[in-house]
């Protein structure tokens, strides 16, 4: 019998693929129509676009054969899985939030311009931190 909240997990998945797929095919096409001058646009857009293609037929192969679907089960729903994944979101979440502040401190004094840029970037990051330790803190 299948676990619905894995299979839930697993078709949010796909969703998310998906729409990465389509963003990283708008931008190989946008800059095959040289609406983006720049050239590193079309390799960026069509290298996610494949990825997000063989993700996301490896999902899709995982919903159809039983046995990847036990093994897949197992190790994402392991507690302990679970509790390093957790770690891990928490330490990149701080690691990334400090380097931030740092770069805008050097970029203060050498480029003040990519200075403001990254101020409003750590102002988003912090924005959708928040967001996500409120709407997880509902959940649990």
């Amino acid at each position: 019998m299948k676990n619905k909240s894995f299979e839930q997990k697993l078709k949010r998945d796909m969703w998310t693929t998906g729409i990465l797929f389509l963003i990283f095919l708008a931008v190989f096409v946008l800059a095959k129509l040289e609406i983006y001058p720049e050239s590193h646009f079309a390799s960026l857009g069509s290298g996610g676009a494949i990825f997000c293609a063989i993700q996301l037929i490896r999902t899709d192969m995982l919903l159809h054969d039983k046995e990847k679907w036990t093994q897949a089960e197992i190790s994402q729903m392991d507690e302990r899985n679970i509790f390093i994944e957790k770690q891990a979101y928490s330490a990149y979440t701080m690691l990334s939030l400090v380097c931030l502040f740092a770069t805008i401190l050097v970029c203060g004094i050498i480029a003040p311009q990519i200075a403001e840029i990254l101020i409003w970037v750590l102002a988003g990051n912090a924005v959708i931190i928040v967001g996500c330790i409120f709407y997880y803190s509902k959940k649990y």
